[in-house]
């Protein structure tokens, strides 16, 4: 006998067999049991999950003389004429390439005459939504009111397709994608019985391969068993996946973290002397970043990814040096190019163009490259230079990390910002958190701060002002009236304060810049003049 594929030999027979589909069986069993059949059925849903499957055994079940539990006995005269390919009494049709009127019509003439040795005559019609529009009409009529020994049962995999007039006719199941739990777990089963040795995180990344559709995921399982003799890895499943050098596509993903845009595009130049395609690769990066933001953001991160455990402690490392909001912004990139592979005749460049990008965050305005950039620098502040002690002539101890103590005399800078201080407040002592060296760090606390409680109008509005630090006192300085008016307010003070906490006490200042104060009193100043002389004489130059 020829060899049969895995996906025909294991093709279930019973409800029970049929996997991650409970919701659906549990209700066609009930309508057996309860005699309580409709005419027209429509199973819909992903390829490879089991609607074809459901079809030829629902129409068994319902002829079967000796049900169990629902489901056919297989040894009864009527189960076993069923098997036969050339019984009569079901059909099974396939739309796609039976899609005209005549075809229908012709099913139409024959839907009256009465099975052979079944109680129903059953109709499968596969991809039913290739029909055409008027043989969606042809059907219509006797999908409505079917001769009484007629049950049709259409399946598709674009029920959008299907006119509503079909629609309302029919009861609707929808098949779900099957866990990729439940598939390793058929998969193991089925090589168990085979004889074929496994690894369980290779047979876990065929259910993976497979995306929800278990004839996919035996497809590649009935490969996988010819690809050799000794035990199946998690290396050979990737080779017969197609993927590309596990290595060479982990340093890639670390040159891009690690901002190394020299290296990566070496890389690129090796992974594309493999053979593998851009479109390939981008799926690969995409898959493996991915992977990345499971380890960043759950615990039990190789429950769900089921990865060895040498590549596992790995992926652990990358993920670990760097934060959810630059992996999340990189993902983004490489989707982004991705979508724009299908437009480009150099997807090479696409791809080049999209690594470099990934690989340079300071030259990325997005904001979540900002937030990561902000977030790097909050790192670097909380691991890098620490105040100790602050004396009364300025002298700061500074205290690096397993370095000693060092003095460093600090000069007060001149500012303009001293006109509008008390003078007093040039003899208080200096403030370590609020240094003059760290408005830039205390700029981006703020827009961190405001952004994560909520405050989106103030963040707009501190993004294009200017901070200025004198002793104790933080001034902000806005560019128009407007802003300055807001910000000067009791509930925005009070948001500001909490968002820079961590750096008080200090007294705060709101002011207008010296440019627009400037140009408010030459506005005033014209205005007064008009009225004056009138607007007819002055000409303002």
């Amino acid at each position: 006998m020829a060899y049969l594929a895995l996906y025909r030999r294991y093709r279930p027979t019973t409800f029970s067999g049929l996997i991650g589909q409970e919701h659906i069986t549990k209700t066609l069993v009930n309508q057996i049991n309860g005699d309580k059949l409709g005419h027209a059925y429509l199973f819909t849903g992903t390829r490879g999950t089991g609607k074809t499957s459901c079809a030829k055994i629902f129409a068994k079940a319902i002829n079967c003389l000796n049900p169990v539990n629902g489901s056919p006995c297989g040894e009864c005269e009527v189960c076993k004429a069923l098997s036969d390919p050339s019984n009569i009494d079901v059909v099974e049709i396939d739309a796609a390439s039976n899609n005209g009127v005549n075809e229908i019509r012709d099913l139409r003439e024959k839907v009256q005459y009465p099975p052979v040795s079944c109680k129903y005559k059953v109709y499968i019609v596969d991809e039913v939504h290739m029909l055409t529009g008027p043989a969606f009409n042809a059907l219509l009529k006797t999908l409505e009111e079917p001769p009484k020994h007629a049950v049709f049962i259409l399946a598709t995999t674009e029920v959008h397709k299907i006119p509503a007039t079909i629609l309302s006719r029919c009861m609707r199941f929808d098949f779900r994608l099957i866990d990729t739990e439940r598939i390793a777990k058929l998969i193991s089963e089925i090589y168990d019985e085979q004889g074929k040795a496994y690894d369980s995180e290779a047979v876990f990344a065929i259910a993976k391969a497979g995306e929800g559709s278990i004839r996919d995921a035996l497809s590649v399982a009935d490969i996988a068993i010819s690809y050799n003799n000794e035990k199946l890895t998690y290396d050979d499943v990737m080779d017969i996946l197609g993927s590309s050098n596990a290595q060479t596509l982990i340093e890639f993903v670390n040159d891009v973290i690690q901002s190394q845009p020299g290296k990566v595009l070496s890389t690129i130049d090796k992974l594309s002397s493999s053979g593998k395609s851009v479109g390939v690769l981008i799926k690969d990066v995409t898959a493996l970043l991915r992977d990345l933001i499971v380890i960043k953001n759950c615990e039990n991160a190789n429950q769900i990814l089921r990865l060895p455990k040498n590549r596992f402690s790995i992926y652990e490392n990358i993920a670990n040096s760097t934060s959810e909001e630059r992996l999340l912004r990189i993902l983004e990139i490489f989707t982004d190019a991705e979508s724009s592979l299908k437009y480009s005749n150099h997807p090479r460049v696409i791809f080049e163009t999209a690594s470099v990008k990934s690989a340079r965050p300071d030259s990325d305005y997005n904001i979540d490259a900002l937030m990561s950039r902000i977030k790097k620098l909050e790192e670097q502040l909380e691991k890098g230079v620490k105040v100790v002690e602050v004396q009364k002539n300025q002298e700061i101890k500074i205290v690096e990390e397993e370095k000693e103590e060092t003095s460093v005399a600090v000069q007060q800078p001149q500012s303009k910002t001293e006109n509008v201080l008390p003078k007093q407040e040039v003899e208080h002592k200096v403030n370590p958190s609020i240094d003059k060296v760290a408005v830039e760090e205390i700029k981006g606390k703020l827009l961190f701060n405001l952004r994560k409680n909520g405050s989106e109008m103030l963040w707009n509005i501190v993004q294009s002002i200017n901070i200025e630090v004198v002793g104790k006192v933080l001034v902000l300085i806005a560019d128009k009236a407007s802003d300055q008016e807001l910000l000067d307010k009791a509930p925005s003070r009070m948001r500001i304060e909490e968002a820079l906490e961590e750096f008080l006490p200090f007294e705060l200042q709101i002011k207008l810049s010296d440019t627009e104060r400037t140009l408010d009193a030459v506005d005033k100043a014209t205005e007064r003049v008009k009225k004056i002389f009138g607007d007819d004489i002055v000409i303002i130059k």
